[in-house]
């Protein structure tokens, strides 16, 4: 990864296989970083500083879904909703309400409080599905990068930061949002989900790629193959141009293969990825008024 210019996701990868043994195995386990034991991930696998996002949104189609999720979404009426349930915990009061000072510096926790809504990228599997394909174009998935490499799929995310919370009439309250909080958070797993949208069979698991120690190569086929089997024959070392040499034959990686890895080794940690936070205040307070 790192000979190929791929740097943030080599960081990445060599944490996980430092990792203590950690990992998902349900879907709702990779959404939410639930780990094989039923307990969510240990604080070891929680990583806040590998990731900014001064570095993530340098890539347009991220800095697009970003924007979105600034200038339209966290207004949109299920966001509003989202607010309503988050404030409907507490009480109306004239004090000031610090949700980051409230969870103790816990990502996690604020996440787990005070998130109400987010964005997507690279989620779309039609796109996904595509990026993959092209870069059997060229060597070492030219087309794609390291934000596909390190992240894949994962989502921005607008959580409540300073507010008040304050009645207005017998049956009606007002949120007065003063700021709110903005990050990237993934789970950073190699767990197989199934996806309907692309007709992957739950027996199946994802191919990664043909590497070697110079780089690697997408073979269209081993997708499939991928999708439908768990099995090691149906995957094949590959020989670049037909010449067999160190630099030349790429060899095929999946998630099963990591998962084998971890059971092996007794290590390897799935990790929940957040970037910093960055404050978005508003000059005019943003009030939200709902029914009790």
């Amino acid at each position: 990864m790192d000979r190929i210019g791929w740097p943030m996701s080599a960081k990445v990868m060599r944490k996980w296989l430092a990792g203590e043994l950690n990992y998902a195995s349900t879907n709702a386990g990779a959404v939410k970083g639930i780990n094989q034991d039923g307990k969510p991930f240990p604080l070891s696998m929680t990583d806040t500083t590998t990731f900014k996002l001064d570095w993530i949104l340098g890539f347009p189609r991220a800095k697009k879904r970003y924007d979105e999720l600034v200038t339209k979404n966290i207004f949109e009426p299920k966001a509003e909703i989202a607010l309503k349930s988050i404030c409907s915990r507490y009480q109306p009061s004239p004090y000031y309400v610090d949700t980051w000072e409230l969870c103790g510096g816990d990502i996690n926790l604020y996440h787990k409080e005070f998130q109400f809504q987010l964005s997507r990228v690279d989620s779309d599997n039609s796109d996904k599905f595509l990026m993959f394909i092209k870069g059997a174009a060229m060597p070492n998935g030219i087309l794609m990068d390291d934000l596909y490499g390190s992240l894949g799929a994962f989502s921005f995310n607008a959580a409540l930061g300073g507010f008040f919370y304050e009645r207005v009439g017998p049956t009606r309250t007002r949120i007065i949002i003063k700021e709110i909080s903005l990050y990237m958070r993934d789970v950073f797993t190699f767990h197989d989900r199934t996806d309907k949208t692309l007709g992957v069979i739950p027996n199946g698991t994802q191919y990664l790629g043909h590497w070697n120690k110079t780089g690697f190569i997408i073979v269209p086929g081993a997708t499939a193959l991928g999708e439908l089997s768990k099995a090691d024959w149906v995957m094949y070392p590959v020989a670049r141009g037909g010449i067999i040499s160190e630099s030349t034959v790429y060899y095929p990686l999946r998630n099963k293969d990591y998962r084998d890895w971890q059971l092996k080794h007794k290590q390897g940690g799935d990790l929940i990825l957040y970037s910093d936070r960055n404050k978005l205040r508003f000059s005019d307070p943003w009030v939200v008024e709902f029914d009790l």
